[in-house]
């Protein structure tokens, strides 16, 4: 009985040990600029030949049936108003990711005259066959500009990529400081919609938030995620979220496009509901930025502007330190 017993023990001891030397360390990725940005889309190639003064702005990438990539992004045109002048959203497609130059088409919105004053960072899912576009279109007050007032998130569907029906019940919802730059990302069932804002309409820091949902249609209330320190008004640092999970991390990107209009901060988190300050990974060097998963070990990251003629993306690693 006790030599049962003394092996049981050794057993459990041996079980032990094995667990402890399985147990695996948390491992933090750094995001990797590898290579030199390439220029897939100059606006002006297809419009006035005189005026060569459009830019791209906030955008997003979907891939479409038969493998064709799409793009998807405001558009402007100098002096810059985006309270006026960023009415449509451009679309672009590409038989291939890497492409020299990308086919423009017609735009894929307009705004809607005396109901949507603007067309803001549009962001594509694909769900069963059908694409579902979330973007912003600000609000129709005169003063709205001058102050946080609401931004209006709205949805639009399609099964081709090309004509795009507005969801009935918009605005899905609203929330102060011009709230825009939406990002929706599924995981473990539940879709998680991240969009820029201020904390509330009299705290001005910069603010990500998200609103949850079991089936894009019911949509929980607003959780605030990440604060950037008070620098700017109106959500300005923390523009263009966007949210990569790789192991059992989540990383997301944050543009501080009013303290630093080319830079890119990335924060860590086990928790896509919760990314702390103190979790800084990295700085970028791009704006607006969009993460590309093309195939796996292939990523790329994009990059645009005001100050820019259209959209740029260039190849992407992730380097691996232990914390």
């Amino acid at each position: 009985m006790k030599k049962t017993v003394n092996l049981f023990v050794a057993a459990a001891l041996a079980v032990g040990c094995s667990s402890l030397n399985t147990k695996k360390e948390l491992v933090i990725e750094t995001p990797v600029i590898v290579g030199e940005w390439q220029h897939i889309f100059n606006p002006n190639d297809t419009r006035s030949e005189i005026d060569t003064t459009w830019y791209t702005n906030d955008h997003c990438f979907a891939k479409g049936p038969e493998g064709r990539w799409h793009a998807y992004g405001i558009i402007g045109h100098k002096p810059i108003d985006p309270w006026e002048g960023e009415t449509r959203f451009f679309h672009i497609s590409a038989d291939k990711f890497i492409q020299p130059k990308w086919q423009d088409h017609d735009y894929a919105l307009t705004a809607k005259a005396g109901a949507e004053r603007v067309l803001w960072a549009p962001h594509v899912f694909e769900e069963s066959g059908t694409w579902h576009m979330f973007y912003n279109i600000g609000n129709m007050q005169d003063h709205a500009r001058t102050y946080a007032s609401w931004g209006q998130l709205c949805r639009a569907d399609s099964k081709d990529m090309s004509n795009w029906e507005r969801h009935p019940l918009n605005p899905q919802f609203s929330d102060p400081g011009h709230a825009r730059d939406s990002y929706v990302f599924k995981d473990n069932g539940v879709y998680y919609y991240y969009y820029t804002k201020t904390v509330n309409e009299v705290d001005l820091r910069s603010a990500v938030a998200v609103r949850t949902s079991p089936d894009l249609e019911n949509w929980s209330g607003s959780k605030i995620v990440h604060t950037q320190p008070l620098k700017c008004n109106w959500g300005g640092d923390c523009e263009s979220p966007f949210v990569v999970k790789r192991g059992g991390v989540f990383y997301m990107f944050i543009c501080l496009a009013m303290t630093d209009y080319n830079k890119t901060h990335v924060y860590w988190s086990t928790d896509p509901a919760n990314f702390p300050k103190e979790n800084l990974v990295c700085e970028l060097d791009s704006h607006a930025a969009e993460v590309i998963k093309v195939s796996d070990g292939e990523w790329y990251i994009s990059n645009t502007g005001w100050d820019k003629k259209g959209l740029y993306i260039a190849p992407l690693k992730w380097e691996v330190k232990t914390k």
